[in-house]
């Protein structure tokens, strides 16, 4: 019987996907706590705080095990969130009343997106069963988030973040789109205004 032989490229690569996943979950965690936290602070409606006090709690459960199960893999995580996550912080740090709501909901809808997609590859493409397992239990904790932001942003009235009149928004390229269409229609109505005044002076000298 011929032993298999290992492919070190290959169990490299699996180990760095699991390795991977590992550090980018540990600063969603951390930027979950440290938002969250803030949050509870600035708030200033109830869906707000009820969302901050749920991410608080569920991801400082979900960063113990993870350093427990990094310990076990001999994983060393990042201690701090990522640039983006950090920026995100900054922003809430300086907005306050209704936008500090907006900013906090529109960046919890859009980092449990990202969160969801980045544990659904763990569980398709990890080799490690034990991260694996990490995923899978920490799934159904971003999608209940997600749920949870979508629900309070509904309740708030609050659009996801690129549909509303800001920069590159739907709204805004609709005005932009009507402002052509005008520019069209006058431009149409001059040439044929010219034209019949044309047609008259003819007419009138012919």
């Amino acid at each position: 019987m011929v032993a298999a032989l290992a492919v070190p490229g290959v169990a490299a690569a699996s180990a760095e996907q699991d390795n991977s996943f590992m550090a980018q979950v540990a600063q969603v965690n951390l930027a979950e706590i440290t938002i969250g936290k803030l949050a509870l602070q600035k708030a200033t409606t109830p869906q707000v705080r009820s969302l901050a006090q749920e991410t608080l709690t569920d991801h400082q459960n979900a960063q113990s095990n993870l350093e427990h199960l990094a310990g076990q893999k001999g994983v060393t995580l990042p201690s701090s969130p990522n640039a983006q996550q950090q920026s995100i912080g900054n922003q809430l740090e300086s907005a306050s009343g209704g936008m500090f709501d907006t900013t906090y909901l529109q960046a919890q809808i859009a980092g449990h997106q990202e969160a969801s997609t980045l544990t659904r590859t763990e569980i398709d493409s990890g080799r490690d069963p034990d991260v694996q397992d990490y995923a899978k239990g920490f799934l159904p904790v971003v999608l209940k988030h997600l749920s949870h932001a979508q629900a309070g942003a509904n309740a708030l009235g609050i659009p996801p973040k690129g549909a509303n009149t800001g920069s590159g928004g739907l709204a805004e390229r609709a005005q932009s789109h009507a402002a052509d269409l005008g520019l069209m229609a006058g431009g149409l109505a001059m040439v044929v205004g010219a034209g019949v005044a044309l047609l008259r002076r003819r007419l009138r000298f012919g």
